[in-house]
């Protein structure tokens, strides 16, 4: 058993006894130190992971030590010419599977033009209650694409599956616009500054409840450090790694099948690792095929935490909101303090 996380495949790493996920978390705080290292955990929800901090002194209390990390590793190099052709001719190559990847950029593109036709308006003319009220179209269209892509989750407990969608929604709100960001980069990035405040002003202006209103100048001065913080600190190392389509299936997959949250059957926790086994092998199979560099799997995978992290920042902002008297739809209000407590 991981002495870091408790996941029952586990192996010696750096000196200790872990699962391969904490082995890579280990090596890339090392190797690729972030500069926040501060403890937030009495910030964080019940069910989310412990912070960075805490994770790491857990992993050097069971022995693990950053010196027997190798920091630069040689590609292996193979000299075919000293082969004999017969032998190359002979040899069976056995094609990498990436079958559920694939599967899912072509479900995830299906999903994304149901929700735009149930929908069907631009997303600088969304709003805060309207987006919220699509939370049961969100979790079904989100259901109907996971039994499509994993078959196996159609033998889960409705209970089970009620829980998954719940626990993901959020992060699907976080994933959703760096999605378009990754899209349509010029719309985000050819931004003024006027058109920037109009969006968070537009964004909330109309879903006060009557009798409750706030100033234009008010709005902006209390969410925007929400939107820069989303902005500057969450999208732009994601949207710096160019991602892949596969790649991004394997982040929204990845997120999906969380096996650490609280309220979900043991054999729901189960599948969910397993399935997660499968996303990151064929991961790894398609960015070595694609002869990427070894840290671009850590640096993938590292995106969980971007996007974890905004979420917890997320709760923030819509505590925020309720306490302002900002209307946000009932089905999305209980999803929210689910996910608070």
């Amino acid at each position: 058993m991981c002495l870091v996380c408790g996941s029952p495949d586990s192996e010696p790493h750096f000196g200790g006894i872990s699962c391969r996920a904490c082995a890579a978390f280990f090596r890339r705080f090392f190797v690729s130190p972030k500069i926040n290292k501060i403890c937030n955990c009495k910030k964080r929800t019940k069910k989310s992971h412990p912070c960075r901090l805490c994770r790491i002194e857990k992993c050097l209390k069971i022995g693990m030590t950053p010196d027997k990390i190798q920091h630069c590793r040689d590609k292996i190099v193979i000299d075919l010419s000293s082969s004999p052709s017969e032998d190359l001719i002979s040899t069976r190559i056995i094609p990498r599977t990436t079958s559920n990847l694939e599967s899912a950029i072509h479900s995830w593109q299906e999903f994304e033009k149901l929700r735009f036709k149930n929908t069907a308006i631009e997303i600088n003319e969304y709003n805060l209650f309207m987006v919220t009220s699509w939370t049961k179209m969100d979790t079904k269209l989100i259901w109907d694409m996971t039994d499509k892509i994993f078959p196996a989750t159609r033998k889960l407990k409705i209970s089970d599956r009620k829980a998954l969608l719940r626990n993901f929604i959020l992060k699907f709100w976080q994933i959703w616009p760096i999605f378009d960001y990754i899209k349509n980069p010029d719309d985000y990035e050819n931004v003024k500054k006027n058109d920037y405040k109009e969006w968070i002003v537009g964004w909330y202006g109309g879903c006060f409840e009557k009798g409750k209103e706030m100033s234009n100048k008010e709005i902006v001065s209390l969410f925007e450090p929400f939107w820069s913080t989303f902005y500057t600190q969450i999208v732009p190392p994601i949207v710096g790694l160019k991602l892949e389509n596969e790649e991004l299936m394997a982040i929204v997959w990845l997120l999906f099948f969380d096996n650490a949250y609280t309220n979900i059957s043991p054999e729901c926790e189960e599948m969910c690792r397993n399935i997660k086994k499968v996303i990151l092998r064929e991961l790894k199979n398609y960015q070595i095929d694609k002869n990427f560099e070894e840290m671009r799997l850590l640096d993938t995978v590292e995106t969980l935490e971007l996007i974890e992290k905004s979420e917890q920042k997320f709760l923030e902002e819509m505590l925020i909101c309720e306490m302002h008297h900002i209307r946000i739809h009932d089905d999305f209000k209980s999803i929210l303090r689910e996910n608070r407590f």
